[in-house]
């Protein structure tokens, strides 16, 4: 059954890269779990920070640094400096990849391959679990 195969970190991307694709409403049966629903907070606690990196109408953000932590996950240290406003997220590694990812597509910034392969893999997870026939390049 689909519906018991779709993969996390491709629905995660998703949600990242282009969330009205998959509206709760539509998909429910994709939200129906508590794993899935953390999945969606964590989706759109990465878009709120990509928001804040690319809105200027709030003020320039600008990222001060990126330090991978033991565990792996990526510590981000972001400002608004005429905000007075700074924030340190602590990324999983594919939740970092994505961000960057986005970050690229909005021309903020290059992408290294290892984040490229990430994202555009689990797009093509998703569709293929889905039958949907896309690439990373689609969503």
């Amino acid at each position: 059954m689909i519906r018991a195969s779709v993969d996390n970190d491709a629905l995660f991307c998703a949600l990242v890269l282009a969330p009205s694709a998959f509206s709760r409403n539509r998909f429910f049966w994709l939200f129906e779990d508590q794993a899935r629903k953390r999945l969606r907070r964590r989706a759109s606690r990465v878009r709120g920070i990509i928001r804040q990196l690319l809105n200027p109408e709030r003020g320039k953000a600008e990222i001060l640094g990126e330090r991978v932590l033991e565990d792996g996950r990526v510590l981000l240290r972001y400002q608004v400096e005429e905000l007075g406003f700074l924030r340190t997220a602590a990324l999983a590694p594919l939740e970092a990849a994505a961000l960057r990812y986005a970050l690229h597509r909005a021309g903020r910034g290059p992408i290294v391959e290892a984040d490229r392969y990430l994202v555009e893999a689990a797009i093509s997870r998703l569709s293929d679990d889905l039958g949907l026939g896309l690439d990373a390049k689609q969503v």
